[in-house]
């Protein structure tokens, strides 16, 4: 038994001199004890090696260290889907914004503008705003939805908090004066006056029972601090939100027939907003992102008051069918967007004139479910899940 474990002892040894060694002191030239045997030292290998009748560590050799595989990322591309109901739609969400965009893009490139006429007034004593073109806005909303009628005559009325008085008077000289008191009436007897209040910074769409749409717009003296200010106010999508309030007006109820019931705001007004930076960004997705984010910013994050129990509240059309209206105003409009772009990625951009007629002319319940052949209750639970985790990814 002794003899055995000698040659154990013996073996082990041989095998432990032969290895690769690891010393912390080795210098080239110094004695070492085995020829062949080898060892790395602060980032370099040296071997023991015969010169002459010594044993010497050899000039030391670099190391390289070795680094793990990476793993190659592939980059995010969006794509145009297609999907048959609301559950694939959740499932392709991260493509619902690039949807929304391409289906709007590719409208307007073959789309023709049916705009005729259209006049431009600006107030004796208001500063022509900073985009000067606004009939390129409007034709561009028109040829989004060149297959709707757009109105005939289209009057912009664009004044300051010292013209308000000019305003009222241009009104009354394009329509009769019955039909200037309707469309006051219609806005609680401040047709003119609620764009302003310190300033003019607010802006409406009314549309005469002759069919005849006036954008009134206040013309601000000061800035606001609003970080959108230069897409609503220099890039056309102010015009672009307005001129689309027309087309939905245009394409309520048939003429002579009783409204059923006026859509919800966020369908109003969300549904404009999509379409001032569709239209408007239509030539570039990376700007229809850009605003889409900035337009987004007070309702994303985690922090956001914006979560999933406030979103089913909000889209709840029956246990809690006015909620939208007790909240602030403005989640009509950027929340709405976003509601509004779910249901764009799914059925394109005429969804939005579609969804606004058959609300005027079924019920919000009636007409949604015969355009997506689904429940409202059934469909606003996925829909609002898409919003949330939309902007929660941004």
């Amino acid at each position: 038994m002794k003899q055995v474990l000698t040659g154990l002892l013996i073996l082990t040894l041989t095998v432990a001199t032969n290895a690769s060694t690891a010393s912390a002191s080795v210098k080239p030239g110094a004695t070492c004890k085995k020829v062949g045997q080898s060892t790395i030292s602060s980032g370099s290998k040296y071997k023991c090696i015969k010169s002459g009748s010594k044993l010497i560590w050899s000039k030391g050799i670099a190391v390289k260290k070795s680094t793990p595989a990476q793993k190659p990322t592939t980059a995010f591309v969006p794509k145009v889907i297609t999907v048959k109901d609301f559950d694939e739609l959740y499932q392709n969400r991260e493509h619902i914004p690039y949807t929304a965009w391409k289906l709007t893009a590719d409208e307007i490139a073959r789309g023709k503008s049916n705009l005729k006429n259209v006049t431009v007034f600006i107030g004796p004593k208001s500063q022509e705003p900073g985009y000067k073109t606004p009939e390129i806005a409007y034709s561009l909303v028109s040829r989004a939805f060149s297959s709707y009628k757009t109105p005939d005559d289209v009057y912009l009325i664009q004044y300051s908090i010292e013209d308000m008085g000019w305003a009222e008077e241009k009104i009354k000289s394009i329509v009769d004066a019955n039909a200037y008191k309707e469309l006051d009436r219609n806005e609680n007897g401040r047709l003119v006056t609620s764009n302003c209040s310190n300033d003019c910074f607010g802006a409406k769409q009314v549309t005469a029972n002759n069919g005849v749409a006036f954008i009134l717009q206040g013309v601000p003296r000061t800035k606001n601090g609003d970080p959108m200010g230069e897409a609503r106010w220099t890039l056309g999508q102010l015009d672009a939100h307005e001129f689309f309030h027309a087309m939905q007006r245009a394409h309520s109820t048939p003429a002579g027939t009783q409204i059923k019931e006026w859509p919800p705001s966020w369908i109003i007004e969300g549904g404009a907003s999509l379409v001032q930076n569709l239209t408007m960004s239509h030539a570039s997705y990376d700007e229809y992102m850009k605003w889409r984010k900035l337009d987004a910013r007070n309702i994303s994050g985690s922090n956001s008051v914006v979560n999933q129990a406030f979103v089913d509240r909000f889209l709840d059309m029956q246990g809690n069918k006015d909620y939208w209206r007790g909240v602030d105003n403005y989640y009509s409009y950027n929340l709405g967007s976003r509601i509004m772009e779910v249901l764009v990625a799914f059925k394109g951009p005429a969804i939005l004139l579609d969804l606004h007629k058959q609300t005027t002319v079924l019920g919000f319940e009636d007409g949604f479910k015969s355009l997506f052949g689904v429940e409202w209750s059934k469909a606003y639970p996925i829909i609002g899940k898409i919003a949330v985790e939309l902007l929660r990814s941004e």
